[in-house]
């Protein structure tokens, strides 16, 4: 569906045989006379929220609304959209993609809408696309009018659910009208009985005496013409062939009064005699080309096997309202249904033999054209799935989504059984990849051991195929990552393939900058990620580019180069901005990654604001670990932050769990393991926390995740959380020996994030200890990566006990005297502590909540003293006005209901992830 940007930012449609006659009425060129009183009614309508145009085919529902359609517009005080629905729009994703082009169409600015709604690649993905739609409705300052046409072809559920929630939320401004052929299946009973719908059925579109005449033409007599009224009953598709038949010969007026029967009856008489009046290479035209839901004389002449399709539709230029022109060149035509079933009807009967033929036909003519979906269809239905394959592989199998995307290859597969699918090797594969895109790895498991029955003819032929596809699964399920060769083995791959697969390199190569950033050596990450990226614009995949960007950024974020990583999110964001059609995959997880990066930096309401629904896809379809890693993080980073009573963060490990487990991402699972432990320490003391390390084998774990190179996210999730565990239990040395542990591998991977979290974790402990020299000393390593980066949570994360160890730096650090870098990155850090601070401040003081804060943590008076600086007797004074504001009296209800309240964390601050 190709689009070109206009000066107005709108987007307008080329013209385009697969659109056209979509988003306005087809030209009319039947003759009628204006239908004042149905239009007058359909203008009172407006005011409800919506119509229904209910009536079989040919009573002209298409017709009067092309009527309101340019009346609405030449008033210029409405907005009017309109969208023809087809079969092929049953795809929701594609409907919504429709009903954006045709509000881009009514005038409606779109802004990045329409890249959002052609990103969508599952059903389950729209009801984020369907809010934007709303929203921008219901800003739309004019009434707007909204025709669906021929509704009833899109039949899906998902769609009628679509339209009611327009139907509800779109606003007082907002008119929905339906025309369909079956009763829709909307629950609008509640609608009826208050009076919001106007039905508009097929007697109130039967044609008068009046408009039948100027069907007919002024040349037949007002009798005949009242005869001809009552026998069909006003149906305008059968005065229209009345008027053709009548036209053939003025004679024929005398037989009007012989009609008897059903309209329907009558029609397929008229059609019949209509199509008989006509030259034999005229009736062969309109048989042969009844196969073709639009066609132009191109390719009427392929199928005809002639050259003279132009001439034979210019003689058929009287057939109104039968023959459709689909747009104001002329170029593209429909039938009107009901003839194209009448001409289909005649064609099986008098020449079935020649329906695979003509299908064979018309399926070469749009693989020639680039038409594959159309290509497809036709070849199946010539019985040819063979052909259909051909196509398909022709065409890149798999690789249709990285062009196309996942609703256009579902559209696709939908023309071939499953057997056909198992067995055929581009099927196969590219259903394969495409359960991968939904998530769903044991289906495309099953389908890939399939793929090592066929032939040797046929693995050899799609071989290279299979390799990328399987690769791709198995990076998927985390089963490479675990190999120290992993991805140079993978890579091996990628340059045994030809030098002009682009894509298949490019593929091979981001599956090997997975495998690297898993196994923590970004610098080999970076080269195969830019690799990648090489590859990928030499076969000018710009998904597939900025796929390999994401692991780019990733390296680049794990070897401390935030503004580098920063630059290249966002440069994959604008891509998806900018770019129809681009994966949602590749947007949500660079929304992922650029959120982790804003939590880091403090930016919480950013981080926050798209990382929920972005995560929520990620999980229903294709993300890999290293995002799902990075993206949980981020999340549970946030939920501890806004709910100190650790709840939503337990709900988010349960999630992280079932995710893991259903995917069979044990490393993800041994990363909510170690985060989960984390999170139970900031709740009081209880014996399951230590029942949760016994059982699991953390400790064993920590020295197990060590030894692997995939295991450093593992290893310092799980030694930040066993070194709380340790502090809270009283075993200081042992948290600072896991600590010093995680650092030394955080040193030797190069990986400052992580680094930087490990030290200030050592000098927080250092500072309870007592040794404050060496706290400063190590906290102020960290603090020059920290205001280098401005990766402030590496602080923050800490909460208010952080504060005591940065006036500590101040105070005791040569290094942070006024005006040096490290003295304003602390500034900078007490000032987000103190905006960052509970709500608890409306009813403490600073002071306060700091002993607050310590008094959760089991502390003494004497260590709050030392801890906070101040005196005995001033920590006595601050507890005796907590106790007085909590209404307690004894320290141990203060504590426990500072605990229940979230107003201070229980042992020890979090230690980070």
């Amino acid at each position: 569906m190709p689009l070109v940007e206009n000066k107005l930012g709108q987007f307008s449609m080329e013209a385009h045989w697969a659109v056209a006659g979509k988003l306005a009425p087809p030209p009319q060129h039947v003759t009628t006379a204006p239908r004042t009183a149905l239009l007058d009614r359909l203008d009172r309508a407006s005011r409800l929220p919506l119509t229904v145009v209910l009536s079989p085919p040919g009573f002209g529902k298409t017709t009067l609304l092309s009527q309101w359609y340019h009346r609405l517009r030449d008033d210029g005080e409405t907005a009017v959209a309109w969208l023809s629905v087809d079969e092929e729009d049953g795809e929701l994703s594609r409907f919504l993609t429709g009903l954006a082009l045709a509000l881009g169409r009514a005038g409606i600015e779109l802004g990045p809408l329409l890249q959002t709604v052609k990103s969508s690649q599952n059903e389950r993905d729209t009801q984020a696309v369907t809010n934007a739609l709303l929203a921008l409705i219901q800003r739309t300052a004019r009434r707007l009018v909204l025709i669906l046409d021929d509704y009833d072809r899109g039949n899906n559920p998902n769609i009628d659910e679509t339209v009611m929630r327009l139907l509800q939320h779109g606003g007082p401004r907002l008119h929905l009208l339906l025309a369909t052929r079956t009763s829709p299946a909307l629950a609008l009973s509640r609608w009826s009985v208050h009076g919001c719908v106007e039905r508009i059925g097929a007697n109130d579109l039967a044609l008068d005496d009046a408009e039948a005449q100027a069907v007919l033409g002024a040349h037949v007599p007002l009798q005949a013409v009242q005869r001809l009224q009552r026998h069909t009953e006003g149906w305008a598709v059968a005065l229209q062939l009345a008027s053709l038949w009548i036209s053939g010969d003025e004679r024929r007026l005398e037989d009007v009064e012989k009609f008897r029967g059903r309209s329907g009856e009558i029609a397929a008489y008229l059609a019949e005699q209509v199509v008989q009046d006509l030259h034999e290479p005229l009736r062969t035209f309109l048989l042969k080309t009844s196969v073709l839901d639009r066609f132009n004389a191109d390719l009427a002449d392929t199928l005809r096997e002639r050259r003279d399709s132009d001439l034979l539709l210019s003689r058929l230029n009287h057939f109104h309202g039968l023959l459709v022109p689909l747009d104001a060149e002329h170029e593209w035509f429909r039938y009107h249904p009901l003839f194209a079933d009448y001409l289909r009807r005649q064609l099986r009967q008098q020449a079935p033999d020649r329906l695979p033929i003509l299908h064979r036909r018309a399926a070469i003519w749009f693989a020639k054209h680039d038409h594959l979906l159309e290509a497809v269809r036709h070849a199946t239905d010539a019985g040819d799935t063979e052909l259909a394959a051909g196509f398909f592989a022709a065409n890149g199998n798999w690789e249709l989504m990285l062009r196309h995307g996942l609703a256009y290859v579902r559209l696709l597969l939908r023309h071939f059984d499953y057997k056909t699918i198992r067995d055929t090797p581009a099927l196969n594969l590219t259903q394969a990849y495409l359960h991968m895109k939904l998530g769903e790895f044991a289906h495309a498991r099953l389908l890939l051991e399939r793929f090592r029955a066929f032939s040797v003819e046929e693995r050899e032929l799609f071989g290279r195929d299979y390799t990328i596809v399987i690769a791709l699964l198995r990076d998927l399920l985390d089963e490479i990552c675990p190999d120290p060769n992993g991805a140079a083995r993978i890579a091996a791959q990628a340059a045994a393939l030809d030098s002009c697969d682009g894509i298949g390199r490019g593929t091979l190569l981001c599956i090997s900058a997975t495998t690297a950033l898993g196994r923590g050596d970004f610098a080999t990450a970076e080269r195969y990620a830019l690799q990648a990226q090489q590859a990928m614009l030499q076969a000018d995949s710009t998904v597939g580019a900025h796929y390999a960007l994401t692991h780019l950024g990733q390296s680049q974020y794990y070897r401390g180069q935030l503004g580098l990583a920063d630059a290249t999110y966002r440069q994959v964001l604008a891509m998806a901005e900018q770019h129809s059609g681009v994966e949602r995959t590749l947007q949500s997880a660079a929304v992922c990654l650029l959120a982790q990066l804003q939590c880091e930096r403090g930016r919480y309401d950013e981080a926050a604001v798209e990382l929920e629904p972005a995560l929520a896809f990620l999980e229903q379809h294709d993300g890999w670990l290293d995002i799902f890693a990075s993206a949980y993080e981020t999340a549970l980073a946030l939920a501890r932050r806004d709910d100190r009573t650790a709840q939503t963060a337990l709900v988010l490990m349960d999630r992280v769990e079932a995710i893991a487990r259903a995917r069979h991402l044990s490393r993800l699972l041994d990363l909510a393991t170690a985060w989960r432990l984390d999170v139970l320490l900031d709740l009081p003391p209880s014996p399951g926390i230590d029942l949760l390390v016994a059982n699991t084998g953390c400790e064993a774990h920590f020295a197990h995740a060590l030894q692997h190179g995939h295991g450093w996210r593992h290893s310092s999730a799980l030694g930040f959380a066993l070194a709380r565990w340790h502090q809270s239990a009283g075993r200081s040395q042992t948290a600072l020996n896991l600590l010093r542990t995680v650092e030394t591998t955080c040193q030797d991977i190069g990986n400052p994030p992580h680094l930087a979290r490990a030290r200030v974790r050592i000098a927080f402990i250092l500072q309870q200890r007592g040794e404050a020299d060496e706290a400063v000393a190590c906290l102020g390593q960290a603090l020059d990566y920290i205001a280098t980066t401005q990766s402030w949570q590496a602080v923050l994360e800490l909460g208010v006990p952080a504060k005591a160890l940065l006036r500590l730096a101040l105070q005791r650090d040569p290094q942070a005297a006024a005006g040096t870098t490290r003295c304003l990155a602390i500034q900078t850090l007490l000032e987000k502590l103190r905006d960052h601070q509970h709500d608890a401040v409306s009813l403490f003081s600073e002071r306060e909540v700091e002993v607050l804060s310590e008094l959760g943590r089991g502390s003494s008076n004497k260590q709050i003293a030392r801890l906070l600086n101040l005196s005995e007797n001033t920590v006595k004074f601050h507890l005796k006005n907590i106790y007085r504001k909590l209404g307690v009296e004894s320290r141990q209800a203060a504590r426990t209901l500072a605990l229940q309240r979230g107003l201070a964390a229980s042992a020890v601050p979090p230690l980070g992830g």
